[in-house]
């Protein structure tokens, strides 16, 4: 009787055993709930890979055309043959995209087909850093940068989903996640922030085309500079020491005590080194 009550009692925990593997593993690969931020998708989601592009546009000036297309966004007028004679003009916000013409091209709604799918796509973006950045025009793209002055690789967010600056990833759209451009107006130089981002913000180089896009280190914020169209980033020290920055791996903060004040000096690595965490110096 004792024995088989003991058996009773093993298959019944073991029933219990199977029934919570079996509810382990729907809770695992369930897809009722979506995390607040996801990856965009490029050539190989899980690593920093390059878009194929298109060849890009040429926009000389043949003697023929009034306009060019000088980028998917931007149009050259032909003053003359000779270089340094035209000028270059970014499309309007309703018609972002420049097309081909018989005698003049010109700026439209469509972009040119097989060559640009967005406004931005052909531009090129040198890394100013490590990490993801937005796209100063296009929402629902971002960059990932591997290591500082390469071309990015561009990630296409999901439909529905635009790039979210806090999480640095794409996120649903809707009141807590916007859809951020910028756009540098006439010939404004300075920084512009990216929406309501303590860390992104652009550079407006005069021209009137989208901005150059940068971002602050972890632990640091971009304010601008008083009285002044510039800002900077200021990285708040968590206590004395050595402390990596995020945006390059071979710089480093050394945090120290001046004027019973934690400041901070960024140092550069020897040629060849990255900082070393663990060990806080560079290695």
């Amino acid at each position: 009787m004792l024995l088989s009550a003991v058996f009773i009692t093993i298959l019944v925990r073991l029933s219990q055993a199977v029934e919570y593997l079996k509810l382990t593993d729907e809770s695992l690969n369930s897809t009722d709930e979506l995390s607040p931020g996801i990856f965009g998708t490029g050539q190989e989601p899980t690593e920093f890979a390059y878009l194929q592009r298109q060849p890009s546009i040429t926009g000389v000036c043949d003697g023929v055309k009034q306009l060019v297309c000088d980028s998917c966004s931007t149009f050259r007028v032909c003053l003359g043959t000779v270089n340094g004679q035209d000028l270059t003009i970014a499309c309007p916000t309703d018609q972002p995209y420049c097309n081909y013409g018989a005698t003049t091209d010109y700026c439209s709604a469509t972009p040119i087909p097989n060559i640009c799918t967005d406004a931005s796509q052909n531009a090129i973006f040198t890394c100013p850093a490590i990490g993801t950045f937005p796209d100063p025009t296009n929402c629902r793209i971002y960059h990932g940068c591997s290591s500082v002055g390469q071309t990015s690789s561009i990630y296409t967010c999901p439909t529905g989903y635009v790039f979210n600056a806090v999480l640095e990833l794409c996120a649903l759209e809707n009141v807590f996640s916007r859809c951020v451009t910028l756009q540098c107006s006439g010939n404004f130089v300075g920084h512009v922030r990216y929406g309501q981002s303590q860390r992104f913000y652009g550079l407006c180089d005069g021209t009137g085309q989208a901005p150059i896009m940068y971002k602050c280190p972890n632990r640091a914020n971009f304010a601008f500079i008083a009285g002044s169209t510039f800002g900077e980033c200021s990285y708040l020290c968590p206590a004395q020491g050595n402390y990596p920055n995020s945006n390059d791996p071979a710089t480093y903060f050394q945090c120290f005590w001046a004027n019973r004040r934690l400041r901070y000096n960024l140092v550069h690595c020897p040629v060849g080194l990255t900082f070393n965490s663990r060990l806080q110096y560079c290695t």
